[in-house]
């Protein structure tokens, strides 16, 4: 691991075999506080940010709270041939109370993408904070913060994006 490390840092370009490679991926790319992780699923690089947007309350015109989640995973997998193809999928999930002219409603809904995408996004409002006061809630994503240390891990260790 300590040499694979030191061929990284150097920007050795020597090739690494593909158990090799997947053995050590979570050590390599796994970093405290970061907000994604990898792990290791069969031939597969996995990354996945599981990204816990805020419960939002928003007070104009209607009272609502939502309570909306997005799980992002970039999966590299791995071929026989030096290769790696890639592929990324969002599953979203959204509930929310509102109370408008007199009324309470309750929704609930997901929806969920398997392709190639990138993505960027910013949001806040005022919210439910994670010590569970309220107040000024934001969250970021960005979909290039998992794949471009999987994909820069996967050229140090010698390999190329196939087509």
């Amino acid at each position: 691991m300590q040499q694979l490390q030191r061929q990284m840092q150097s920007g050795g370009a020597v090739f690494v075999d593909k158990q090799t490679v997947l053995a050590n991926a979570p050590g390599a790319l796994n970093r405290p506080h970061q907000p994604w992780y990898v792990t290791v699923e069969g031939n597969a690089i996995v990354g996945r940010w599981n990204v816990q947007d805020p419960e939002f309350m928003s007070f104009f015109p209607q009272m609502e709270i939502t309570d909306d989640t997005k799980l992002y995973t970039f999966t590299a997998t791995l071929s026989d041939k030096g290769t790696w193809k890639e592929e990324d999928e969002i599953k979203k999930a959204s509930k929310g109370v509102s109370f408008s002219g007199g009324s309470l409603s309750f929704g609930k809904s997901a929806d969920s993408f398997k392709g190639k995408t990138n993505q960027k996004s910013f949001e806040f409002g005022v919210g439910k904070k994670p010590d569970g006061s309220t107040g000024i809630v934001s969250s970021k994503f960005d979909t290039t913060m998992v794949k471009e240390p999987i994909r820069n891990y996967l050229i140090a260790c010698g390999w190329k994006k196939g087509k």
